[in-house]
């Protein structure tokens, strides 16, 4: 008698359009709240309402951190991390020229997910701008070693990129560049309105909520096209043996 694992149907198609549903749930309180923050609320009926209004300020911004939408970022970094990983030890199993860059790109994944947890890349911000004494879109100045930073990922990854079939091409190539869009091009408008207007108002919280829901959609859209490459390539899954 032979063992029977259940079989998991998962359709990735349902589970972007679920992840993206969350993301605009996410923008719709945040903006909600930074708008009770700025012009208040017509009158507080009792502690359990107070609560929610104080919790909609905070739990739920999108350019703080430390709450509900940075640690779903967090979780949707993370989510590739994993998926990366077990392509990457598919490949190795096989010997493929390949298989070193998809582990590389798990731990990326993996330290982007560290990052947003901690807080680590706003702390460049402070050090670069008394270096840079950046305005402007550059306000955040953390985006200017970010971008050196994807120009040699683009050139490093270069030939991983032309070797994938044309429909991967598209679906990494879109999913990338949303979601690199949504961190360095959303931040540096955010740097823009910050520097012209300052971050304690409404203008700036509904544009800050939108550029990080950006960041959230594309690494959605990167979740997706790894479902989408573990579907076609790995079929019946991974199979772990003992030696």
């Amino acid at each position: 008698m032979t063992n029977q694992f259940p079989e998991v149907k998962i359709n990735s198609k349902k589970i972007l359009a679920a992840l993206i549903g969350v993301v605009f749930v996410l923008v719709g309180f945040s903006i909600w709240g930074q708008h009770i923050r700025f012009f208040g609320v017509a009158d507080i009926r009792g502690y359990w309402h107070e609560f929610l209004m104080d919790l909609l300020m905070s739990a739920f911004y999108l350019d703080a951190e430390g709450n509900i939408p940075s640690y779903w970022n967090a979780l949707l970094l993370f989510i590739p991390s994993v998926m990366l990983g077990i392509i990457g030890a598919w490949k190795y199993s096989i010997k493929d020229k390949f298989r070193f860059h998809w582990f590389v790109l798990a731990i990326i994944f993996l330290l982007l997910s560290f990052d947003e947890a901690a807080v680590l890349h706003e702390r460049l911000i402070k050090p670069m701008r008394a270096i840079a004494g950046a305005q402007g879109l550059f306000y955040f100045t953390w985006v200017i070693p970010g971008l050196i930073g994807v120009a040699l990922f683009g050139l490093l990854y270069l030939i991983f990129f032309l070797h994938l079939d044309k429909k991967f091409k598209i679906l990494f190539l879109l999913s990338l560049g949303v979601y690199i869009g949504g961190v360095i091009g959303g931040e540096m408008l955010s740097g823009y309105f910050a520097s012209n207007l300052g971050q304690r108002n409404f203008t700036y919280a509904v544009v800050a909520s939108f550029e990080e829901s950006i960041e959230m959609i594309g690494c959605s859209l990167i979740i997706y096209s790894l479902l989408e490459y573990m579907k076609q390539y790995l079929p019946e899954g991974i199979a772990i043996k003992a030696t």
